[in-house]
């Protein structure tokens, strides 16, 4: 199943937000601080963060930039959340790192693991880490970098229990991660109504380091200082036009600073041409058949797939899951209206919404008891979304040959 953990880490358990920065960054220091010999860049939002970041990396990559990545969570193998020159570090060098930090019990799990993408950045002379923060931003471990370069995605209304019951609270949560860089840029999806609450006064705005305006045959044309070059959107979705134009502001940024190289035209096609980031409006081969894979998970990613699906001709059956801190209702009337058929489960998972409240938000919708039943009972095309697990659970199926 997904989301199998080497043993030092399933000691620690996934862990939740700690309001601390003291035991991860005292690790630090007794390993030498390597963070201190690492440039980087790091992302914050709600969503899109993983994107964004993936762009980043293949653009850096392109500029012959040795650049790492570090994200979160993964789909399937944990070896996911570390990569070095576009690809996920080996297993053993993943235990290599993590036995180093076992002599660090108080650290948390995402503690534990970013740390342990710093070791592996070192140990691979990485030139360039781009970091994506984890839940909030005031107190996420990838602030132990000191990052020259930070990026804001957007403001969405996820995990409220920790952030903060309004998207002011919730923007002043993850702004803080923007407030120790050289150059804070926001994306075009962060709303202006919010910037004051981020707490980050001289943050840039994307547009005025990149301008994207559309292109032809659905691409952009992107200018940042030396003429419009016309690039492709690697990713599905209106949304990640959004994703891109930040990225390459952040590369830009990341040039105008010193820890990248200027942007070149040929280079950054070459590198948006090669991003893979699965599960993004992707398409992979599940049991024999050509499956829809979504990671929308809270009500603005949901948003985002349901105006992907009113574009559409084909019209997908659902199937769909999630956990119990979400807004189910909310994401059930947003989707319903523009699917087929629908199948719930329930994950497996403490914290899963529980069978009876998929059923009550998706009117009419089928039960299965597990997400392979649920694709059995569904006639193609098939969309599946409502969270990572489910995803991941399917993209493990389609590499197991299933």
């Amino acid at each position: 199943m997904p989301h199998l953990l080497p043993a030092q880490l399933r000691r620690r358990g996934p862990g939740r937000i700690h309001p601390s920065l003291d035991a991860v960054r005292a690790a630090a220091q007794a390993l030498g601080d390597p963070q201190r010999e690492l440039a980087s860049v790091r992302i914050a939002g709600s969503n899109g963060k993983g994107s964004t970041a993936a762009m980043l990396e293949a653009i850096l990559t392109a500029h012959e930039v040795r650049a790492g990545l570090y994200t979160s969570p993964h789909l399937v193998r944990v070896e996911e959340r570390i990569r070095v020159a576009g690809k996920p570090i080996s297993p053993t060098a993943m235990s290599a790192c993590l036995e180093r930090l076992e002599r660090f019990p108080e650290l948390t799990f995402f503690e534990t693991l970013t740390l342990a993408a710093v070791l592996a950045f070192r140990e691979a002379g990485t030139e360039v880490a781009v970091l994506e923060v984890g839940i909030g931003g005031r107190w996420d471990a990838t602030r132990i970098a000191t990052s020259a370069v930070a990026g804001l995605t957007n403001i969405g209304t996820d995990h409220r229990s920790w952030l903060g019951s309004t998207r002011e609270e919730i923007a002043a949560e993850k702004g803080a991660a923007l407030t120790d860089v050289t150059v804070a840029v926001l994306g075009p999806n962060v709303d202006e109504a919010i910037v004051p609450s981020l707490g980050v006064p001289g943050a840039i705005p994307a547009t005025e380091l990149v301008r994207l305006t559309a292109g032809e045959m659905g691409g952009v044309e992107a200018d940042w200082g030396d003429g419009a070059v016309p690039v492709e959107v690697p990713l599905a979705g209106a949304h990640q036009v959004a994703n891109l134009h930040l990225a390459l502001a952040l590369a830009r940024a990341a040039a105008d600073i010193g820890i990248a190289p200027p942007l070149d035209g040929p280079a950054v096609r070459r590198g948006l041409a090669g991003v893979c980031w699965p599960a993004r409006l992707s398409t992979h081969r599940v049991c024999g058949r050509e499956i829809l894979l979504d990671c929308a998970h809270n009500a603005e990613a949901v948003a985002a797939l349901a105006t992907y699906l009113e574009g559409r001709r084909r019209r997908f059956n659902l199937l769909f899951s999630c956990l119990d801190d979400k807004p189910v209702a909310q994401m059930a009337a947003r989707l319903q209206p523009l699917v087929g058929e629908v199948v719930v489960f329930e994950l497996d998972d403490e914290r899963a919404a529980p069978l009876e409240r998929l059923r009550a938000a998706f009117t009419g919708a089928r039960e299965a008891a597990s997400v392979l039943e649920g694709l059995e009972m569904l006639e193609d095309p098939v969309l599946a979304a409502g969270s990572l697990r489910v995803v991941g659970t399917l993209l493990e199926y389609g590499e197991r040959g299933g």
